[in-house]
């Protein structure tokens, strides 16, 4: 897992080094990686409105262009990057629409209940709660549109559909030590796309 990681950090750190240098394969290559994973995310966020999730995803994009040069690969991955930019787009955006204000504060108390969720998550189980709670679901949504489909597809396998390590290992064509290590990897994902949404949102 820490090698996989080191080798996606290196990996991430190349390509924004490459876009601070104007290179054009390499601002193609991320935009098309990473716009459709922030779109859904801004998506969730700006209650559903196409016109300005377009804006804040555009504005949040011309920002890590400006700022490629302070990325730093350690701290996390470029998803958690270009999702940690976007936040205060995000709120300024939800201020200015109506029916988007309250969603935010809906939003911010939302945010206030992911801790637990996610430590029961971290033991293996979904509440029934988060199953019933629609903003708990928005988010939940949120956080599994941001990280990668494979990751995803396996935590649904495993929260949602319900389904053992071995029956994970039939469904997918692997061996069960290799779905139990890539479900490690996806944890962690998930972790950090959650820790981004975790943190403490000023009243608007």
């Amino acid at each position: 897992m820490g090698t996989a990681r080191a080798d996606s950090a290196r990996t991430d750190a190349e390509l924004i080094r490459l876009i601070g240098r104007g290179d054009e394969a390499a601002l193609e290559t991320f935009y098309e990686t990473y716009f459709p994973r922030l779109y859904r995310y801004v998506y969730y966020r700006v209650a559903r409105d196409h016109h300005h999730t377009e804006e804040v995803v555009h504005d949040t994009f011309m920002e890590a262009l400006e700022k490629a040069a302070d990325y730093d690969a350690s701290r996390g991955s470029v998803d958690s990057w270009l999702i940690t930019l976007s936040r205060n787009r995000i709120r300024s955006s939800n201020a200015t629409v109506g029916r988007a204000k309250e969603y935010e504060k809906s939003w911010s108390l939302v945010d206030c209940e992911l801790e637990d969720f996610f430590a029961d998550l971290d033991r293996g189980s979904l509440p029934d709660a988060a199953l019933e709670d629609k903003e708990l679901q928005n988010l939940i949504g949120a956080v599994m549109s941001s990280i990668p489909q494979p990751y995803a597809s396996l935590l649904e396998m495993k929260y949602l559909s319900g389904l053992s390590v071995k029956e994970m290992a039939a469904k997918t064509d692997r061996t069960e030590k290799a779905v139990e290590s890539q479900l490690t990897r996806a944890r962690v994902a998930f972790r950090e796309t959650f820790n981004v949404l975790a943190l403490d949102m000023p009243a608007i």
